[in-house]
């Protein structure tokens, strides 16, 4: 079994096949923010074919206004694009794709390499990078940066060890390196990983024992690591006073509406492609690898003292303080440390946590006796793949990102409201007050596809002339002439680090309030006008340290002699020693003869397929009034929580709806109550508008998904009590006119059922059947009243059968001569009613003469005249009285 030992990478690479099978599907999704990276790494690309390599301003953004992305934003990943994409001539797409493929593998790797130095055997290893490459909360996210500096925290952790436990300059050095990487990788996730290196050393300092001369130069390696990140992290620091980052803390991203319950953290992943186009974030660690992990415990239980393991026990400490810091429980902790409020959402923590529940795993795998681990850590690993399907194969239509221009990043910015490409614009200056727009000039040179001149000639006079020297992203020049002193504009917002130069020399500048341009002035005369974006002085000291840090570790290795056979013996002694695998041959080779089958006849895939949900036929919801808006949004179904309320309750109402085609507007949704007893009215007795529906612009659906649309119907306390229809429509456009639903004269669609507003009627002695389909249960009434009162009566209702007409109910006053008096008539919509459930239903009869009258009932269909019979004991009638005279007086 040496083979399958020394081959557990190799198994994780097959493991991982199932994984890049759903990445390499064409496009990219259009759900989360993969297209968002994909823009941004455009931009990046853009740079580099430019010649910078590092544009803290990305002049492109916010329709070409200009935007300081790259100054907070990390590089890391769209600096990986663009090397792939510039220096291979892969388009976006491919270069992002080959990105991640590498990221993950590299994780995957990372993670089994930390279980291999912690002396677990390869098959626990194996496991532990699969679990990490299948980690549920790397599977459904687009913050690819993010999903990058997460595949890093493996490498921190190896490189803290293997510096702890044996120190040397190379170690120290990689340690250096991986705080640096990270840092440049993504700066939340960055002070998350230090935050867990720190535990790591210092329980590993206590459980081994502190050597203070090798843990002084461990922090100065870290300081180092810091210095090497610091032309990102410097400046995303220094310039936060200069924009408007409190916005990306307040309201939505204020963190307190982002903590998960235990029961979120542990729920099981989708293991089928649901169609749910605006289906929540499924932040969960996932169940089955909570229950993979639990058997780890026996590693970290103090009374075993002979198999107690380091490792284990600070895996689950850490842990269980990540799951914590999610849980609302950790409220008073957010509170007490404001900084904390930069991570935005404490499910961030997922990401570390994803990797010590994958240690664990390979933990649990370990406690398998040997003769069976290997079969053990095949299942194991087959069902970590299958437990996360749902996340691994992308059902909806996606986006070609191969033939992309700056054009399609501004209509993207414009459709999705992302100024600067980023949520809420706030990396706007300070100065800047909405979204200013761009100078025509500009979009009509990225119309063309040139360079665009960011001179605004119109702030010129007529006598001006101007002759176009240099134009490049971040530095242009112009010779003007011009016969007075002369302000000019720049179509770029002021920040620090443009300047302007006349002639050589510094020019004033200001910035228009408000909209953030910014202004200079040059005197009478011909001169040469330079803008150019040279950076501050603190950026440039940053750049500069780093370039010194960078190179001084290999300059300083060649003083201490550290030449590359020095390198090889160290890593030769890295080397670690696998556990012999007791097994017996069969068993190993029978497991992974049925993995790779597995792998190879695409298992995964197909049962994803088989378990797909249909498109139209979202699980759960009644689907029984499919309707058409104008051919492009289709009304799949309904769930509702309940048909009878009291009045002042609520009801709550799922709509389902699907796009048809790619929407080219957004469409918003009405739901009316409308009284029943009245099929003709259109009043409204409640409501429930969605500009939104889902919480998600219509013009972002995507046709090969349904969309889940939650309305909450507050009933009036004083409503009048009967039967209400529930009416859902569409309404668009610029005068929000209203869709047609089928057919032109249609502009909505009732539920199949009404909504029954209770009221307590008294009963009566006996019910009385009407044809058997509908039942009598109780009458309220005057016995007395005033000439000129209108006569008030309540009849309580029920359906017996399902009926499928529509009666008519009829309420005659007749005299004790047998005259008629007053009567209604009223179509009720008696089809539509649920079966079993009381119907209130007011009648209100005009006023009649003083004397005695009989109340006489009864349904009957039009125009048929058919009723339904009342048995008496005189035989079948058309109509039922009451038992008791109404006395109106004088």
């Amino acid at each position: 079994m040496k083979t399958l030992r020394d081959l557990g990478m190799l198994w994780v690479l097959i493991g991982l096949i199932a994984w890049w099978e759903g990445l390499n599907q064409p496009g990219l999704p259009q759900d989360g923010d993969a297209l968002l990276h994909a823009y941004r790494a455009l931009e990046m690309t853009r740079m580099w074919r430019a010649g910078i390599l590092y544009p803290r301003w990305a002049p492109d953004l916010a329709g070409g206004v200009g935007y300081p992305l790259f100054m907070f934003h990390a590089p890391l990943f769209p600096w990986s694009v663009a090397a792939l994409s510039v220096g291979l001539g892969l388009s976006i797409e491919r270069a992002m794709k080959s990105t991640l493929m590498i990221a993950t593998l590299a994780g995957s790797l990372g993670t089994y390499l930390l279980a291999r130095r912690w002396r677990l055997s390869p098959a626990a290893a194996m496991t532990a990078g699969l679990a990490f490459g299948y980690m549920p909360f790397q599977l459904q996210q687009g913050n690819y940066p993010q999903y990058l500096a997460i595949t890093l925290l493996p490498w921190l952790l190896i490189s803290i060890d293997g510096a702890l436990r044996n120190g040397g300059f190379v170690r120290r050095w990689f340690f250096a390196l991986t705080v640096a990487l990270l840092g440049f990788s993504h700066n939340l996730t960055a002070w998350m990983g230090y935050l867990l290196a720190f535990s790591y050393v210092l329980f590993l300092g206590v459980a081994i024992g502190f050597n203070k001369k090798r843990l002084g130069k461990m922090l100065i390696a870290f300081a180092l690591g810091l210095g090497m990140a610091l032309p990102y992290l410097g400046p995303s620091i220094i310039e936060i006073p200069w924009v408007h980052l409190e916005r990306a803390r307040t309201g939505v991203y204020e963190i307190t509406h982002h903590f998960r319950s235990l029961s979120q953290l542990l729920q099981l992943p989708p293991i089928r492609d649901e169609r749910w186009g605006n289906r929540p974030l499924n932040l969960t660690i996932g169940l089955h690898q909570a229950l993979l992990a639990l058997p780890s415990l026996a590693w970290g239980l103090p009374w075993r003292r002979r198999t107690l393991r380091v490792e284990a026990i600070w895996g689950w400490l850490v842990g269980l303080t990540l799951i914590f810091l999610m849980t609302p429980a950790s409220r008073l902790i957010w509170m007490l440390l404001p900084a904390l409020s930069y991570l935005q959402f404490p499910w961030r923590w997922l990401g570390p946590m994803g990797m010590i529940a994958a240690l664990l795993i390979a933990f649990s795998i370990e406690t398998v006796k040997p003769s069976i681990r290997w079969p053990a850590a095949f299942t194991a690993s087959l069902l970590l793949i299958l437990g996360t399907l749902g996340f691994v194969y992308d059902g909806g239509s996606r986006v070609p990102f191969t033939q992309v221009t700056l054009m399609d990043l501004h209509r993207y910015e414009r459709e999705q409201l992302y100024p600067g490409l980023t949520a809420t614009g706030e990396l706007f200056p300070k100065w800047v007050e909405g979204w200013p727009e761009p100078i025509p000039e500009v979009l009509e040179a990225y119309a063309r596809g040139e360079e665009p001149n960011r001179l605004d000639r119109t702030m010129l006079p007529p006598q001006a002339t101007v002759r176009i020297l240099h134009l490049a992203p971040l530095d242009q020049s112009w010779e003007i002439h011009v016969p007075f002193r002369t302000p000019i504009r720049f179509g770029v917002l002021g920040y620090p680090g443009w300047a302007i130069t006349v002639d050589g020399q510094p020019a004033p500048m200001w910035v228009e309030a408000r909209t953030g341009w910014l202004w200079s002035e040059i005197p009478a005369g011909t001169h040469h006008i330079r803008l150019w974006f040279p950076g501050r002085w603190a950026w440039r000291f940053f750049d500069g340290l780093a370039i010194g840090l960078w190179l001084g570790w290999p300059i300083l290795a060649i003083f201490r002699r550290c030449r590359i056979q020095h390198v090889a013996s160290v890593m030769r002694r890295e080397r670690i020693r696998g556990h012999r695998s007791q097994m017996p041959p069969w068993g190993g080779l029978g497991a992974a003869l049925l993995f790779l089958l597995a792998i190879g006849l695409r298992l995964p895939y197909r049962l994803w397929m088989i378990t797909r949900v249909p498109l139209d036929r979202p699980p759960g919801v009644d689907l029984a009034i499919q309707t058409d808006f104008e051919g492009r949004i289709r009304l799949v179904g309904y769930e509702i929580d309940r048909w009878v309320v009291s009045p002042g309750e609520t009801v709550r109402l799922t709509l389902w709806w699907r796009p048809l085609v790619d929407l080219d507007e957004d469409a918003h949704v009405y739901v009316h109550g409308i009284p029943a007893d009245q099929p003709f009215s259109h009043i409204q007795a409640f409501q429930s508008d969605h500009v939104h529906p889902g919480d998600l612009p219509t013009r972002r659906w995507d046709p090969e998904k349904h969309y889940r649309d939650d309305h909450v119907l507050q009933i009036p306390p004083d409503i009048s009590p009967g039967p209400y229809r529930i009416r859902v429509g569409l309404y668009g456009g610029p005068a929000g006119q209203r869709w047609h639903a089928g057919s032109p004269e249609a502009d909505g669609v009732d539920l199949p059922r009404v909504l029954i507003v209770r009221r307590a009627v008294r009963n009566l002695p006996s019910a009385v059947s009407f044809g058997g389909l509908l039942q009598l249960n109780g009458v309220e009434w005057s016995t007395g009243g005033q000439a000129g009162e209108s006569i008030k009566l309540w009849l309580s209702w029920r359906v017996l059968r399902s009926l499928n007409s529509n009666y008519t109910l009829f309420v005659h006053l007749v005299s004790k001569e047998g005259r008629l008096a007053a009567q209604q008539d009223r179509l009720q919509l008696t089809s539509m009613w649920p079966v079993g459930e009381d119907v209130p239903l007011r009648v209100e009869l005009p006023a009649p003469p003083p004397g005695r009258y009989r109340v006489r009932l009864g349904w009957y269909l039009w125009p048929s005249m058919e009723h339904l019979l009342v048995q008496t004991p005189s035989g079948d009638n058309p109509g039922w009285e009451l038992p008791f005279d109404l006395k109106v007086d004088q």
